[in-house]
């Protein structure tokens, strides 16, 4: 539902801008409902403008334009996320012959009455010709319907009335904005302006006014489509499939098998990974099994404004096979020819120094498959959500254009010039962090390691899934994290370790989030104290389950991940000191620690032909803190305390003052160690790395 303009919330803005120029409150009011609406803009997209006066340094009045800066979400934009230019130099661009871009860049720069504000938009100079005071431009999906039909012109004209103009595409810029200012020149009566596979302008002297236009507008367009779908009869069309449990388990796999797809070798011989996530509306799994599925992924982009982000093509899958070998196969084949099409589109064109291709970018980002909906990839999690929501209203949109009689794509030149353009890919900003692009699964994430390895993998640019089989400790856990870091990299999921299929369905579970699994993190583990002559065997059973069953469940469960997707990955096994140095009354966790020691040792051996390193890390004494407690030590510390008459603090320095180096050992000192490993700057697998401060009687030998 479109959201309404609110009067109150105008002057609440108003109330906090006191000394900014009246027209910045209905500017910003107008801007966040436009862009809270992803039937509107997505992600950057569309722009809003306001020309004002204010008073320059010398005390002159100076007319100013407040322009959305480039790539800002206008969701949540304030007076920061606008561009202050200074309005009569950029007006008198347009009675020059058309200047080199980069002489038009600066020019915009030089001309910026606040040095701080963002990069202005791309339609800067629509916004600064037309003479209104307010210009709001969107990428409304039913516009973008009505501009690919056949004779758009004539449909747009018919569907909105004579006060919406009608212009051809153009490249925003100095060509689209002389196109806009001449035909409101030509007829001034207009109040709108549709630009053909580009969006809706409206203009007005009053914020409000210029905002219900857009809301009509597209609400007359949308009113047109839901009639014509209404009558072709394709909505009623039902949907029949597997069970929802089948259906996960195989989105699960096309999932996995398209991220190892889409990797790629980095600059410095590492792989660079992509996230992978799904959108399965009904209305997108009915677009997947159209006839018109395949012309929907080859028809290119609703507007080129989205090029940078999903590709002009998407990659179409009319079946997913039941077999792994067979899948992969699948996958690879279209994604080779994906890439060698992509290529060839992108150096279609003569190439410039202004607009250089960049034939290496050719993975695809997009997958429409049958039966399953859009899977999206990116090189973080943001990129691939990002190319999903674009995605999914690109195929909505032209399923709904194919219903209504046609889609007649945009054509490629206009979108190419758009895609290799810099100041577009400006926009695009690439991971940096050593573990971008990595998924990390760590069990026992409830307890203080584990919340210390997540910590340090999410501070290293890692998406991690936290798991643990007390849901409480995992939620607060997780809690924590999403407030230091952002809750986008971080999710949960509850299971039993001991449970085999609770483990591969929390694979599943995570693959279906994230697309897949890099690093594997066996960390779940329990405690008891007592002396073999007191161990009751039900106990040593269940100490056992955890820290050897557990371990070996979580490595089994991994491997047919790290198979579909190729691409090799770490495994770190959290052991003990205890495997090298056990302590009296201690057997149940030192037996099982060595136990899941030496088959890390074995996995080792297994997994090193699929490219995937084990390692293992000996902490010890690792204690909680205020926020995470060590479950381990909930359970051993008051023995250990009483045998040793001390405090909770004195038995912690008990442990610091034994190591040779006097140090405390922390959660985030193994969670580095576990970065260490998983960044892969050495060739290590099999390796045992003591976390314990110096214990020398724990040296691996």
């Amino acid at each position: 539902m479109p959201l309404r303009w609110e009067d109150a919330a105008v002057r609440a803005l108003a109330a906090k801008l006191s000394g900014y120029p009246e027209e910045l409150p209905p500017l910003i009011h107008a801007s966040r409902r436009i862009g809270s609406d992803p039937g509107l803009v997505l992600h950057g997209g569309g722009n809003t403008s306001a020309k004002v006066v204010e008073t320059d340094i010398f005390g002159d009045a100076e007319r100013r334009l407040y322009v959305k800066g480039s790539g800002v979400d206008m969701a949540s934009i304030g007076v920061e996320g606008f561009s202050v230019l200074r309005l009569d130099p950029i007006r008198r661009l347009r009675d020059i012959a058309d200047p080199p871009e980069a002489d038009l860049q600066n020019h915009l720069a030089v001309h910026r009455a606040a040095a701080g504000s963002p990069d202005p938009s791309m339609e800067t100079l629509l916004h600064a010709f037309l003479p209104h005071r307010f210009v709001f431009h969107c990428h409304a999906d039913a516009l973008l319907v009505l501009t690919h039909q056949s004779n758009p012109r004539a449909l747009i004209r018919s569907v909105l009335g004579e006060k919406a103009a009608v212009i051809p595409y153009a490249r925003p810029g100095l060509s689209l904005a002389r196109a806009a200012v001449e035909a409101y020149e030509k007829s001034p009566h207009i109040d709108a302006m549709v630009v053909l596979h580009h969006g809706l302008f409206t203009f007005a002297e009053d914020a409000k006014e210029a905002y219900n236009r857009m809301q009509a507008l597209v609400k007359k367009a949308a009113s047109y489509i839901r009639k014509g779908l209404k009558a072709s009869g394709r909505v009623a069309v039902s949907l029949k499939g597997a069970s929802p449990a089948s259906r996960a388990r195989d989105a699960a796999r096309v999932s996995q098998v398209i991220r190892g797809t889409v990797a790629r070798k980095d600059r410095n011989g590492g792989i660079q990974r992509r996230l992978v996530v799904l959108r399965e509306s009904p209305e997108l799994i009915r677009a997947s099994l159209c006839p018109e599925a395949g012309k929907i992924c080859r028809s290119g982009v609703l507007t080129p404004d989205h090029a940078i982000r999903t590709r002009n093509r998407m990659v179409h899958l009319d079946t997913v096979p039941k077999a792994d070998t067979a899948l992969k196969d699948a996958v690879e084949r279209a994604v080779s020819r994906f890439e060698k099409d992509y290529a060839g589109y992108l150096t279609g064109q003569k190439r410039s120094p202004e607009r250089d291709v960049r034939p290496g970018e050719t993975w695809p980002c997009l997958f429409l498959v049958a039966g399953f909906g859009l899977f999206a990839a990116g090189e973080t999690l943001q990129a691939a959500h990002t190319a999903a929501d674009i995605g999914a209203h690109t195929v909505s949109a032209k399923w709904k254009a194919f219903s209504l009689g046609t889609y007649r794509p945009i054509p490629e030149a206009h979108v190419r010039d758009m895609e290799v353009w810099p100041l577009q890919r400006k926009k695009l900003k690439r991971p940096e962090a050593p573990l971008s692009g990595q998924v990390a699964l760590v069990t026992g994430g409830g307890g203080a390691i584990g919340h210390g390895i997540a910590r340090c993998l999410l501070a290293a640019g890692a998406t991690v899934m936290l798991t643990d089989v007390d849901a409480r400790r995992l939620e607060k856990s997780v809690d924590l994290l999403s407030r230091r870091f952002g809750g986008d990299r971080i999710a949960s999921t509850a299971f039993d370790v001991t449970d085999a299929k609770a483990v591969e369905k929390g694979f599943e579970t995570t693959s279906l989030r994230f697309g897949g699994v890099d690093l594997v993190v066996p960390n779940a583990g329990i405690a008891h104290v007592a002396k073999i002559e007191d161990l009751d065997p039900e106990t040593l059973d269940r100490v056992t389950a955890v820290n050897f069953k557990g371990t070996f469940t979580t490595l089994k469960a991994a491997v047919p991940v790290f198979k579909r997707q190729g691409t090799g990955g770490n495994i770190v096994v959290i052991s003990s000191k205890n495997v090298f140095d056990p302590g009296a009354a201690f057997s149940a966790y030192s037996a099982s620690k060595a136990a899941a020691h030496q088959m890390a040792k074995i996995a080792a051996i297994e997994l090193a032909p699929l490219g995937v390193r084990v390692n293992m890390i000996n902490p010890d004494a690792v204690f909680g803190d205020e926020n995470v407690c060590s479950g381990l030590w909930e359970c051993i510390g008051p023995e250990r305390m009483r045998c040793r008459g001390l405090s909770p603090e004195g038995l912690q320095d008990y442990y610091c003052q034994r190591s040779l180096l006097k140090a405390r050992v922390t959660a985030e000192h193994v969670g580095h160690a576990v970065v260490f490993f998983a960044a892969g700057k050495t060739p290590t697998t099999g390796a045992s790395l003591p976390v314990d401060a110096g214990i020398p009687a724990a040296f691996p030998r």
